[in-house]
């Protein structure tokens, strides 16, 4: 070159091909939250086969509650209702848990911002449902709390376990490929 001057190393400022890393390792905290996860699952179906069992008690307090107004057919679509939303909730919980267990184990961070926000929801539903249980009197069926506490403890356990400083880099966004760091590095 005319003057002395040295060629641009590159023309462009991004490799020809993006470099292949390979898959992201999962930590063991990570993978452990995961198996908590489904183990969550697992309580929400038990939890909902539990409710199956307490038909009667839910026909009574549904008598009771009402004074005496429902009766016969009008009770039994009172009750079967009721035992049908709780069976929906139960599915889709059982859902979101396998939904959010996968999801976190592939390290997908927005999964782990949506299980600690679900876990926050289910903190506040079971508060607010213990609470007005010791409110009105009705109490507490134990193994209807067993279960309530039980869960919160193992979402608990994952909401931790995502949250782990180990976990960071995990749940880090990988940069775009291509991607030159600043300060840049190189033959400049």
């Amino acid at each position: 070159m005319p003057g002395g001057q040295a060629p641009y190393p590159s023309a462009t400022p991004y490799p020809a091909a993006p470099v292949d890393v390979g898959p992201k390792v999962v930590p063991q905290n990570v993978q452990i939250a995961f198996y908590v996860m489904l183990a969550g699952a697992v309580v929400t179906v038990l939890s909902a086969a539990y409710m199956l069992t307490t038909i009667d008690k839910i026909r009574s307090d549904a008598l009771d509650a009402s004074g005496g107004v429902f009766r016969g057919d009008d009770l039994d679509v009172l009750v079967y209702a009721g035992l049908a939303g709780g069976i929906l909730t139960s599915l889709v919980t059982t859902g979101l848990w396998v939904w959010m267990a996968f999801a976190c184990r592939a390290g997908k961070n927005w999964a782990r911002i949506t299980g600690t926000v679900f876990f926050g929801l289910n903190v506040l539903s079971s508060a607010v449902s213990v609470i007005s249980a010791l409110a009105t009197g009705t109490g507490a069926d134990p193994q209807s709390l067993a279960f309530t506490v039980v869960l919160v403890l193992i979402g608990l356990a994952a909401v931790v376990l995502l949250w782990n400083p180990r976990s960071a880099a995990f749940f880090a966004k990988a940069p775009p490929p291509g991607y030159q760091p600043y300060p840049p590095s190189g033959p400049w």
